[in-house]
């Protein structure tokens, strides 16, 4: 029985797939603007004077009853860039 070799077409050399992936985990790419009214759960313990765990499950609870949006942006965390989560409470009717 014979096996068919599959070619498979890369656009990306392994040099360029490693970079992206470097650049992903060490965040070298662009900071994201965060639009007024979102913030993110350490700034929020931070204000309410919180532990980050405590704040992590309050924030959790609000999410699932609807009352707060969750979106990630890119910051610059002073160790580089990265995506972290920031929530906006939801405008209800």
């Amino acid at each position: 029985m014979e096996v068919a070799a599959i070619k498979m077409k890369t656009n990306k050399s392994a040099n360029d797939w490693l970079q992206e992936m470097m650049n992903e985990s060490f965040s070298t790419g662009n900071v994201d603007e965060v639009p007024d009214g979102w913030i993110n759960l350490q700034v929020m313990a931070q204000k309410m004077s919180l532990p980050i765990t405590t704040m992590h499950s309050r924030v959790n609870k609000l999410i699932k009853l609807n009352k707060l949006h969750r979106k990630k942006f890119r910051i610059d965390t002073g160790r580089g860039i990265t995506a972290v989560w920031h929530y906006s409470p939801t405008s209800e009717p």
